[in-house]
């Protein structure tokens, strides 16, 4: 039997081989992570790095070794997975000004190549997905705040995060692989061990510890499908089950507790098949990868047109957060970071005796059930249509019963329908237009997942899930989600800017930004200027200063900033956007930003200094100073509405 060579390299070692050729291969997809992906595996790194950890296993690469040449040393991989994360690394250890040994480049994609070797010296459009992406490593790797702590981050990135590199048998069909790699995901190992362990906690004295465990499976498999509403995947194809879970009109719960559940169990074995209580190795894992997957059942694939904010792993660590019911430490990101997935649930369970465990471990699936609930049907998704198929739109929307629809020759089909999260009708059409309440809680919920992209800092989200929302209204729901996000909110904004001398520049925490952004998105700043209920969220994370930092010294009025200026880093002539923006408006000046719409839109707070350029004023040292006297005054009046001391 063939075997699979799996090796395993620090990031230093696997890009220190000088005799190495990295090729993405042309079937694959171009390079397409953005800000959300790369932050996140810089915070990731970072955090662990802090936490003086001995390593950081980042996850697998699968390449095939393809045949060499004549009279060369030189090992050609071809990369079948794990190409987003090993171009980012590449380009990491580049702006680290590390230079890579081992050689990558992308078979058949000239301008991808080209980019990959220019990437501190353009910002030309070939390979733009590459160019946008070490945009946003600079300006992440930027915010740190001393060079020691630079320092130690590269440190431990090259010499304590790893990577296994599996290469496949040469007889490998490749173009399956990367088809079956792509379809299953990625494995999770310490979801499975918590999973294990929590089905042996269970006790049942009657000896029907096999029917609870079961039953644990049962709710557990269907909150980890996570794009899909939890309503379809714990009943998948069962509307009379749907009924009697989910209530007639399938928007609310009737059965949630443990005991409930279990007669209603449906005794067929779940789609995601048996437990494993322990971890794979690389080999296990390419065989069950190998498995055809099950088809979604014909009712599921309309709802997995949405794709959740979180992955299973987050949402299990928000729900033992609403299990401990420790309100006073949601801030604590440790807490949800899943690389410590294993130690936090044994940190809660380890020290309760046998029969606490067996309570405990039901107590959670019941918690987990109701918080999977409340993030369908409560919390933001992006929604993939034929209009926004692409990068998916903003969506709140809840899980309702459709109409009933007589099959020839066969039993009644029922569709499931998609209202608007927080309108008050019932029976209404999905493209009826956003109601008020929804669009605000939605710009508020993406206010936040704009802001804080890794996941192990949404702790908004841990907000929503613990508020006591079955039972209420559409709008009491709405008013009651409404009401803790802006108290989070506000308690960020103070800290970041409020409590000593006022941050500028660089310095200014993005909520800041996003915070005020939604607040002269929904009252204005004045009455010269009015709400926009157009104003949508995107992901930004770059600062741009609107008199430039180095203006074009052609320009009129070049000079009515300088660089010595302290008003050139106030708040007042700073906005929050996209990376890419912010090295198209370049060195130029507020008169010709002021007229680049596509841009301005990002940020209503833009959008309100290029208006001022448009009406004729000169935007100069004076006018930041009005401006900025304007918007921190604007943000101290709504955090004394709420009661705040600034």
């Amino acid at each position: 039997m063939t075997t699979l060579e799996a090796t395993l390299f620090t990031v230093g070692e696997l890009f220190g081989e000088g005799e190495t050729h990295y090729e993405i291969p042309i079937y694959q997809r171009n390079y397409a992570w953005g800000v959300e992906q790369i932050e996140q595996m810089i915070d990731d790194v970072w955090a662990v790095a802090q936490a003086d950890a001995d390593d950081y296993f980042l996850g697998n690469l699968i390449v095939a070794r393809k045949p060499a040449g004549p009279k060369t040393n030189v090992v050609t991989f071809e990369v079948v997975d794990g190409q987003q994360r090993l171009t980012t690394l590449f380009m990491l250890l580049t702006h680290l000004k590390v230079d890579p040994r081992a050689r990558l480049t992308y078979q058949s994609r000239r301008n991808a190549t080209h980019a990959l070797t220019r990437l501190t010296t353009s910002d030309d459009d070939e390979g733009a997905g590459i160019h946008a992406g070490f945009k946003v490593i600079e300006s992440r790797m930027g915010k740190f705040k001393t060079p020691e702590d630079r320092d130690t981050f590269q440190q431990f990135l090259e010499g304590n995060v790893q990577l296994v590199r599996a290469v496949l048998p040469a007889q490998t069909d490749l173009n399956k692989y990367f088809e079956i790699m792509n379809t299953r995901g990625q494995q999770l190992e310490q979801v499975d061990i918590v999973k294990a362990r929590l089905m042996s906690y269970l006790r049942n004295e009657a000896g029907a510890v096999e029917d609870d465990r079961a039953c644990f499976a049962w709710v557990w498999d269907a909150c980890s499908q996570m794009d899909s509403y939890i309503q379809m995947a714990l009943t998948p194809g069962d509307t009379n089950l749907r009924d009697a879970i989910f209530s007639p009109t399938w928007d609310r719960f009737t059965v949630s507790q443990f005991d409930d559940l279990l007669p209603k169990r449906p005794q067929a074995r779940t789609r995601s098949g048996a437990s494993r209580s322990t971890g794979m190795s690389i080999r296990e894992a390419l065989q069950l990868y190998a498995r055809t997957p099950e088809e979604p059942a014909e009712e599921d694939a309309e709802n997995r047109r949405f794709e959740s904010p979180i992955k299973f792993p987050s949402l299990l660590l928000h729900a033992l957060k609403v299990l401990r019911g420790t309100a006073d430490e949601d801030d604590v990101d440790g807490h949800l970071d899943d690389s410590k997935l294993i130690k936090l649930f044994e940190s809660e369970f380890k020290p309760l005796s046998e029969a606490q465990r067996s309570v405990r471990a039901k107590q959670f699936v019941e918690v987990l059930l109701q918080c999977k609930f409340v993030l369908d049907n409560f919390v933001l998704k992006r929604e993939f249509t034929a209009t926004n198929a692409d990068d998916g739109a903003w969506s709140l929307k809840r899980l309702t019963r459709g109409e009933s629809v007589p099959e020839r020759g066969g039993p009644t089909k029922v569709s499931a329908r998609f209202p608007n999260a927080f309108s008050p009708g019932t029976g209404e059409r999905e493209d009826t237009p956003v109601d008020d309440a929804t669009r605000e809680v939605l710009l508020l919920q993406s206010m936040f997942r704009v802001t804080y992209t890794s996941p192990r800092t949404m702790h908004w989200i841990t907000r929503i899930l613990r508020e006591p929302l079955f039972g209420l209204s559409q709008q009491g729901a709405a008013d009651s989600i409404l009401c803790v996000l802006r108290t989070h909110a506000r308690q960020k904004v103070q800290e970041a800017f409020f409590t000593d001398a006022q941050p500028t520049g660089f310095n200014i925490e993005r909520i800041v930004f996003t915070y005020l952004d939604y607040l002269l998105a929904t009252r204005g700043a004045d009455p010269r200027f009015s709400p926009d209920p157009t104003f949508t969220f995107v992901y930004r994370n770059s600062v741009e200063h609107f008199f430039p930092q180095h203006a074009n010294g052609d320009d009129d009025g070049w000079n009515l900033v300088t660089p010595d200026d302290e008003e050139l880093h106030m708040f007042g002539n700073l906005a929050l956007v996209s990376v890419s923006t912010n090295s198209k408006f370049s060195n130029n000046l507020p008169p010709y930003k002021a007229n680049k719409t596509e841009i301005v839109r990002q940020s209503t707070k833009l959008r309100l200094m290029a208006d001022l350029v448009k009406s004729g004023a000169t935007w100069d040292k004076t006018a930041i100073r009005q401006h900025d006297q304007a918007m921190v005054k604007l943000l101290r009046e709504d955090l004394r509405e709420a009661g705040h001391d600034v």
